[in-house]
């Protein structure tokens, strides 16, 4: 996955040359902004990212702005985990009702950790270390808005905007997307949602250019089954990245509801990727429910480099006398 390998390459070269520390970004040439690309949501990854059109969480303002409108009472949800090459990703987001819709509120971090620095390129200084420590982050922060269009049945609107910034080393650059989605609920039961994500002009560090990973995403699910206290839902998803990287998911989620606020959750897909994708095609995860918290977990593997990685989620919904039990 070429937006990935971008990410190990600075992850790489932070632990080794601090000095040219632009050299990876340059390597690359035309991809920027790995971070926009990387799981947020437990639950999303364990359903392979094809949860857009059953999305009804906070976590919708990363994955399908429309499906914000959804969010009927307050709710927040933290995940992180070890990433690839050593690094930590973590994510976190807030919905609240609010102006006849919902707003929501995320932030991302990626971290590639702190190295001492190494000479390079000095005579008689190659492989010395300078006494300096090197590190390197990427971040962003980005609010939404979505609401129900009443003059037109079931259907939602959502945007938002997203700051990045990268830093490597000594050198730095930021800047601004644009995400904006539609949704649907049929009377029958069924979900469809379309979104363009990560639209802007890109990001320059130090002399280096690069493209942002502008997302086309066309989802949908199946009307949910319900057997006594199990309820099961199929989802799918279309997703094309700029650059011409398309793939496409298949997944399910079943959640067994228990007495006292309590329920089970068991998620899975399978995702037709492109050759270079390095993620293996079955995705796993699972979730527990007490209340008005939910344990989230979320398992994802690399084939080619044999690395296995497992994210965590806590989410918390606000339970109010006439709100909807939280969603799933």
């Amino acid at each position: 996955m070429q937006f990935l390998a971008f990410g190990i390459r600075i992850g790489a070269m932070v632990a080794s040359l601090a000095a040219t520390a632009i050299a990876p970004l340059a390597a690359q040439g035309t991809r920027a902004a790995v971070l926009l690309t990387l799981p947020t949501s437990t639950r999303a990854l364990g359903l392979g990212d094809a949860s857009g059109a059953a999305l009804a969480d906070e976590w919708a303002v990363f994955l399908a702005p429309a499906q914000l409108a959804r969010v009927g009472t307050l709710a927040a949800g933290v995940a992180s985990e070890s990433y690839l090459a050593s690094t930590q990703l973590s994510a976190l987001a807030f919905a609240v009702p609010a102006w006849r819709g919902t707003i929501g509120i995320g932030a991302r971090l990626l971290d590639y950790g702190t190295v001492r620095e190494i000479a390079s390129q000095l005579p008689g200084l190659d492989g010395v270390e300078t006494g300096r420590t090197v590190s390197a982050q990427d971040h962003s922060f980005v609010v939404g808005y979505a609401r129900a269009l009443p003059r037109l049945r079931g259907i939602r609107a959502g945007a938002t905007v997203e700051l990045f910034r990268t830093r490597v080393a000594d050198l730095s650059g930021q800047g601004t997307t644009a995400s904006g989605g539609l949704a649907w609920t049929s009377p029958s039961g069924w979900d469809l949602a379309a979104s363009v994500q990560h639209v802007g002009s890109g990001i320059r560090v130090g002399a280096t250019f690069g493209e942002l990973p502008q997302t086309w995403r066309a989802a949908v699910a199946a009307p949910t089954v319900q057997v006594r206290n199990a309820r099961l839902k199929a989802m799918a998803e279309l997703k094309r990245v700029r650059g011409g990287v398309t793939s496409g998911t298949l997944g399910g989620e079943l959640i067994w509801v228990g007495i006292r606020g309590t329920d089970l959750s068991l998620r899975s897909a399978y995702s037709y990727r492109d050759r270079s994708d390095d993620r293996a095609p079955l995705s796993i995860g699972a979730g527990v429910g007490l209340g008005r918290f939910t344990l989230d977990y979320a398992v994802e593997r690399f084939s080619r480099i044999d690395q296995v990685t497992h994210r965590v989620g806590l989410r918390f919904v606000r339970v109010s006398a006439g709100s909807a039990s939280p969603a799933k």
